[in-house]
C-alpha cells in the first residue's frame, strides 16, 4: 500500500476556526497568493504533496509570508490552510500539464547523468542512447552531465523550475550545482549578487521558499548543509548598469565551477542548473549567449517564449554549425510550456521579496508566533549584532567604468587598461547617505591578492565573506555602526558598496546610491 493511501485512511479531526481544508485530486495543485505582510500556514494532513519538488511532511506546518506558490500532488492529498480570508487568492487547478513536462525533462536529464557516469567508467564505450529521448541523445559532450540554462522573460517560472529540477535530482542521490545569475531577485543570496552552490539531500526542504539560501536557512549560517554558496557582489539590481562587470563575473563563476567539478566524477555527472534573469532583449540576450559559453551549457530550456526559442535556434546554427574553426556541438534547445500557476509580480511585491531576502540573511527564517506572544510577534532563528568600526580601520570601495569610446583609440586598437576600476571612498565622504546600505565584506584571501597586485579584479571577481548593513554613520566620531550576522571583528577591513539598501520597515527604495 502506498504512503499516500496509508496516511489518507486515518481519521482527521475537524479543522480549527481559522483553518480551511482543501482536498486535492491526483495531478492537481493548490495555487496560493499571499499578499505582502501577510502570513499563512499550510499543513499536509494526508496523502503526499510537494512545493518546488520538495516533499511536505505530514502534520508539519509550512509557514509562508508574502508568497505566490503552488502545492502540487501526484496522488492526491488533504491540505489545511490558515488565514484564508486574508489571502489574495487560493484555488485548486487540474491544469498541470506543465508539471508533467517538467518531470519528463528531469527524466531526460537523469539519462544524461547516467550516460556521463557510464562514459567516465568506460571512456571507449559507445554512447548508451536507448533510454534517452531523441532530443537529448546528442547532448553527450566532454563536459560530463547536463549543464542546463533556464531562459525566458520575467515571471515565466524559471526560478520555480530550477528548484524543481534541483530537488528531483537530489532525491536520486545527485549533487547538482545550482546557479542563480539574477542579481535583482537572487534565490541563493541577497539582492545585488550572483551565486552558486552544490546541493545535497540535507539542503532540500519546503521551508526553503523565499529564503536567502534557497535550500533552507540563511547564507550567513550553516543552512542545513555543510556547503556555503560562492557569492560574487555585483552591487546593483540593474543588470544593464555594468555589462563589463557582469560578463566578467559570469566568466569567473563558470571557471570556478569547472575547477569545483574537475576530478569529481559524480559531481561532474550531476551537472549544473543555471537560473537567469528576465532580460532577454538587447544586452540581456548578449548575457544569455555569454552565459552559454561561460558555463559550457549543453541544454537550454526556453520557458513560454516562441520568439526567444527561434532566436536561439538561429544563433546556434550560425555559431556552432558554420564558419571557421573546429566544429562544436550546439546545445540542445528545448521549449517548455509555462505553468498555469505562474503569476506576475508587481514592483511593490518584488521589493518586499528583496527586503525579505536581506532580512532572512541576518535573522534567518521566521516561525509562526505563539499565542502568548501576541499577533504581531515574530520569532527568528538568528540574532544579529551591531558592531562599531572606526573609519580609519576600513576601506570602502566602489566600482567605476572607464571604457573608452572607439573614436578615442587608434584604429583597430583595443583598450589596454581594465575597463572596470575600484575607487576608494575617502573617510570624509562617508556620510549619512550610506545609512541603510548593504556592504559586501571582502574575503581575506582576496584582500591579500589585491594588496599585492593592485588589480581591482582580485576583489570584485572574488567570492565575498559576507554582508553588513550600515545602521549609523557618526561623522563626529569617525565611526560606523554595522549590523553583522555574527559578533566579533569583520573578516577584513575592505568593503564593497553598491546601490542595495535595506530598512526593516520594508519602505526604503533602493535607488539612492549609484556607481559612477
Amino acid at each position: 500500500m502506498s504512503a499516500a493511501a496509508t496516511s489518507s485512511s486515518r481519521e482527521l479531526p475537524p479543522p480549527a476556526d481559522n483553518i480551511t481544508r482543501h482536498t486535492l485530486s491526483p495531478e492537481s495543485e493548490l495555487r496560493i497568493e499571499i499578499p505582502t505582510g501577510i502570513s499563512s500556514t499550510i499543513t499536509l494532513r494526508s496523502g503526499s504533496a510537494e512545493l518546488f519538488g520538495a516533499e511536505l511532511a505530514i502534520d508539519r506546518p509550512l509557514h509562508l509570508t508574502s508568497a505566490k506558490v503552488a502545492i502540487f500532488t501526484w496522488h492526491g492529498c488533504i491540505l489545511d490552510v490558515s488565514n484564508q480570508d486574508q489571502l489574495d487568492i487560493i484555488y485548486a487547478s487540474d491544469e498541470t500539464d506543465a508539471n508533467v513536462s517538467y518531470v519528463n525533462t528531469h527524466a531526460q536529464l537523469e539519462a544524461m547523468r547516467d550516460e556521463a557516469l557510464g562514459n567516465s567508467a568506460n571512456p571507449n564505450a559507445a554512447p548508451a542512447t536507448a533510454t534517452v529521448e531523441t532530443t537529448m541523445t546528442t547532448a553527450t559532450t566532454a563536459v560530463g552531465g547536463p549543464r542546463v540554462l533556464l531562459v525566458g522573460p520575467a515571471d515565466c517560472g524559471k526560478s520555480s523550475l530550477a528548484r524543481v529540477l534541483t530537488a528531483y535530482a537530489v532525491k536520486l542521490g545527485r549533487t547538482p550545482i545550482l546557479v542563480d545569475l539574477d542579481a535583482s531577485q537572487n534565490m541563493l543570496s541577497v539582492p545585488g549578487t550572483i551565486a552558486a552552490i552544490p546541493v545535497s539531500s540535507d539542503m532540500i526542504s519546503p521551508d526553503c521558499y523565499g529564503t536567502s539560501s534557497i535550500m533552507g536557512g540563511s547564507s550567513s549560517s550553516a543552512s542545513g548543509g555543510a556547503m556555503m554558496p560562492l557569492v560574487l557582489w555585483y552591487g546593483s539590481q540593474d543588470l544593464t548598469a555594468h555589462p563589463d562587470v557582469y560578463k566578467a563575473q559570469l566568466s569567473k563563476l563558470g571557471h570556478a565551477i569547472d575547477e569545483r567539478l574537475s576530478g569529481d566524477t559524480d559531481a561532474n555527472a550531476s551537472g549544473i542548473i543555471v537560473n537567469t534573469s528576465g532580460l532577454i532583449e538587447d544586452i540581456g540576450y548578449q548575457y544569455l549567449l555569454h552565459a552559454i559559453e561561460a558555463f559550457r551549457i549543453n541544454v537550454v530550456l526556453v520557458l513560454g517564449h516562441d520568439r526567444l526559442y527561434s532566436m536561439l535556434g538561429t544563433q546556434f546554427k550560425k555559431d556552432y554549425e558554420g564558419g571557421g574553426g573546429p566544429m562544436r556541438k550546439a546545445p540542445i534547445l528545448i521549449k517548455l510550456p509555462r505553468s498555469g500557476g505562474v503569476v506576475s509580480r508587481d514592483a511593490s511585491f518584488r521589493r518586499a521579496l528583496r527586503s525579505q531576502s536581506i532580512k532572512r540573511y541576518f535573522y534567518g527564517n521566521s516561525t509562526p508566533p505563539k499565542s502568548s506572544d501576541g499577533p504581531s510577534s515574530s520569532n527568528y532563528q538568528f540574532s544579529p549584532c551591531l558592531i562599531e568600526v572606526r573609519m580609519a580601520d576600513i576601506q570602502l570601495h566602489k566600482l567605476s567604468n572607464i571604457s573608452l569610446a572607439a573614436s578615442l583609440l587608434p584604429i583597430s586598437a583595443k583598450q589596454s587598461t581594465d575597463p572596470i576600476q575600484l575607487s576608494t571612498i575617502p573617510s570624509s565622504e562617508i556620510t549619512s547617505k550610506f545609512q541603510h546600505s548593504v556592504l559586501a565584506v571582502c574575503h581575506p584571501s582576496a584582500v591579500e591578492k589585491y594588496e599585492h597586485s593592485g588589480s581591482a579584479r582580485d576583489l570584485y571577481l572574488a567570492g565575498v565573506a559576507g554582508f553588513v548593513i550600515v545602521e549609523k554613520v557618526d561623522v563626529d566620531k569617525a565611526s560606523m555602526s554595522l549590523l553583522s550576522p555574527c559578533g566579533g571583528s569583520l573578516p577584513s577591513g575592505h568593503l564593497l558598496s553598491g546601490d542595495i539598501f535595506w530598512l526593516d520597515n520594508d519602505s526604503l527604495e533602493p535607488a539612492q546610491l549609484q556607481f559612477d
